[in-house]
Order: structure tokens, then sequence, then C-alpha cells
């Protein structure tokens, strides 16, 4: 992996708190734990893959509140892992720098302060060469991690939103929320992101209004249904998603909502989507997209650790998170 300067930029330092830190439980000598290999942001001076936190949630208007906590819940199952994975014999305990700059210090009743935050501090780590992956916090905080990719790039851009829900409202009752961040990027001033550079990949069930999708069709975006991905299968799915994100892009930015999963398999989300994606669907998606050259950001929304005492949706997030890393590993091995 090409060295890059990967410290917490002075510029937006105080904008971000640090992680406490990951907890591992049992030690291995010949088994490194995920939580072994992400260091802190401030003791390195490089790294590949920046995990940011965001833990903000009053962008849901629509449903119950809970992914304030997805960033601490997320990031605590992830030292459930190991650094291997034989399904893509993909090994991540060397070979690539992985830090956590710790959590945006989220403004808890100011949507918009909070936004201008997260921008702040994920168009600095981008601008540093890293490829941030936001852990949130609820889909409104998508404007922002997306917007913040943009703003380091000079030129066109690709956005892959996998997700049950089209997310292109024009309002939630005159509210910004978790259902307006992609039109807010279509329509942002920057002019970056056409219509035929954006992808819906996911949309399923009865909660999807047609007055969305037609106009997101006649934008010239690209939609893969989750039935779609059901019978035609993730490979499929990932290449019409890539090919439409990547031409004529300079980069692309990829946003995982974990209610793009059937309910069953992640109830703990506020807005649950029965005939959704399964976890090895949303896994494979993961790995396919992530190792692509022009991913320059990512993020993982919605998930909500107080709505599943289960915990089996905050293992799917943190599996998310984990698959990314060994895509964005893959990534730099195929080059």
């Amino acid at each position: 992996m090409a060295q890059r300067l990967g410290v917490v930029p002075a510029e937006v330092s105080d904008l971000v708190s640090p992680y406490a830190g990951y907890r591992v439980a049992v030690d291995d000598e010949y088994d490194t734990n995920v939580g072994e290999l992400i260091e802190d942001a401030r003791d390195v001076e490089d790294a590949d893959v920046g995990i940011v936190g965001i833990p903000f949630d009053a962008g849901c208007v629509a449903g119950p509140r809970g992914s304030r906590a997805g960033p601490e819940g997320v990031r605590d199952r992830l030292t459930h892992g190991t650094c291997y994975n034989p399904e893509i014999d993909v090994d991540i305990s060397e070979g690539i720098d992985v830090v956590d700059y710790g959590d945006v210090d989220a403004l808890q009743t100011d949507l918009e302060a909070t936004h201008e935050r997260v921008e702040r501090v994920l168009t600095a780590v981008t601008d540093s060469g890293v490829v941030p992956f936001s852990i949130g916090g609820d889909h409104s905080l998508t404007y922002p991690t997306a917007k913040a990719m943009m703003n380091a790039v000079d030129g066109p851009v690709g956005v892959i939103n996998v997700d049950a829900h089209h997310d292109v409202r024009h309002s939630h009752g005159g509210e910004r929320s978790a259902g307006t961040p992609f039109r807010r990027l279509l329509e942002d001033d920057a002019d970056q992101l056409a219509g035929e550079n954006f992808v819906e990949l996911g949309l399923s069930g009865w909660h999807n209004a047609k007055y969305y999708l037609d106009w997101v069709h006649d934008i010239g975006a690209t939609v893969v249904t989750a039935r779609e991905v059901h019978k035609s299968g993730v490979d499929d799915a990932a290449a019409r998603a890539m090919e439409a994100a990547t031409d004529g892009t300079e980069a692309v930015f990829v946003s995982f909502d974990v209610d793009v999963l059937d309910a069953g398999s992640a109830p703990g989300t506020c807005a649950p989507s029965p005939g959704g994606l399964l976890p090895w669907q949303l896994l494979e998606l993961a790995y396919q997209l992530g190792r692509h050259e022009l991913v320059r950001g990512a993020d993982l929304m919605e998930v909500a650790p107080p709505l599943d005492p289960t915990g089996a949706t905050t293992a799917v997030g943190a599996a998310v998170v984990t698959q990314f890393i060994g895509a964005r590993k893959a990534a730099d091995a195929v080059r």
C-alpha cells in the first residue's frame, strides 16, 4: 500500500473526539483480531483507510431513533472478527494501514451545523489521501460524507446508494432528513454528480413513492431493485452499478444503509425492510464495489443497536466495515 499522510488534520482536530480504544477479549498468537489492526489516528503518520464515527440521528424523522449509538456499537462488534476471510482469501493483518479518527463532535439539536462539521472533517481526511469509512448515524449524514469527497476531487463523481429507499425527497415535512441526502447531492451547486452517475441499488417493498422513482429515471440514474439482485445475482448488480458510477468520473462514493437488508436479518434500524437483501449479498456488494480503484469514500448508516437486543444488525454492520477494508486490500493487490 502506498504511504499517505494519515494523522488527524490540524485544521479539524478540534471537531473530533478520539475513540477510547478497541478492547480485545482473547489474545491468540496465531490469530489477529480486527481490533488489533486499527490504530489511533493520532499515533501514526500514514494510513490507507480511516474510520470516522458520527453519533447523530436527529435526521431520523420517520421511525424510531437509535442510530446515534451506531458508531460505538459497530466498533465494539468489530473486535469479534478476525483479519482473515477464507471466502475471498484476503488477510488484512498486514499490508494495509487502518486508523480510527474518533467521533465527529455532533450537535444533537442542530442538523445543519452537524453536517457542516462532518463535511469539514471528512474533506480534510480525504484531501490527505486516506479513504474514509464513516459509521453513522442516520442517512441524512451521507450528504456531508459524500460532499466531502466531492470537495476533495476536481471533476465529476459517481455515487452508489445501497438502500431499500430512494432518499431523494424534496423534504420530510419541510425538514432535511434521512430521506433527502441524495437529492441534495444531485442538486448541489458544485454540479459534480450527474444523474447518469447516480445508482439506486436495493430498492424494495411498499415504502417508495412512484413519484420519486419517476424522477430518478428522468435524470438518467441506474436503478437495481432488491428483487433484481435476488433474481439476477450480485455480480450483475455490482457490474451495472460500477459501470454507471464510473462512466466519465474521477471518484466514486458508496453509501450502505443497513435497512437494505431484509427485516428478519436487520431489525435494528429505524425502517426495517421486508424482502430486502440477505447479509451475504450485502457483504458481496461491499467487496465488489469497495475494491474498485475509483472508490474514494464510503459510509455505513442507520445501524441502531438499541432497536435490536440480539445484536444481529450490529454484527452485520461490523462485517460490512471489515469487508470494505478487505476490499481496499484487494484493490491494491489487483492494480
